[in-house]
């Protein structure tokens, strides 16, 4: 892994500044790891960069249902494995698949897929009260 920049916020604003930094260096097709404890805002930055790619519904957490889609200027596939006890749950989910189109995928809970990707961006967020220390890393 490559580290690529970390980004220190401790407001809403200055989380949003960091989803627009990310939706300018993103394209179609690329895979995104968010890595962070419950609550320490994965679910909150796929919500502003589907905002930003004006995505045809608003971004909600993808607990329940796994694999969430939105359409927009450019598309958006959320996944989150939180649920996933184990990797063969997901064979029937066509999660693969979806990494070949061209939307822009972000994986949370990622960690039992990360080693059967070659190349993605990783986000690691630490919450440390009020601040957030994202990390974005390439593989």
């Amino acid at each position: 892994m490559r580290d690529i920049n970390t980004f220190s916020s401790e407001t809403i604003e200055e989380s949003r500044a960091f989803a627009r930094e990310l939706a300018r260096i993103l394209k179609p097709s690329d895979i995104v790891l968010l890595e962070g404890n419950l609550g320490s805002g994965k679910t909150f930055l796929v919500k502003e960069i589907c905002n930003i790619w004006e995505t045809d519904e608003e971004a909600t957490s993808p607990s329940f249902a796994i694999i969430q889609i939105y359409s927009g200027a450019i598309s958006v596939n959320h996944f989150d494995f939180y649920r996933i006890e184990d990797i063969s749950e997901l064979d029937n989910l066509g999660w693969e698949e979806l990494l070949n189109t061209d939307a822009v995928s972000f994986i949370e809970w990622p960690q039992m897929i990360e080693n059967q990707l070659d190349d993605y961006y990783k986000i690691t967020i630490e919450l440390n009260g009020e601040r957030r220390l994202f990390k974005l890393s390439h593989s």
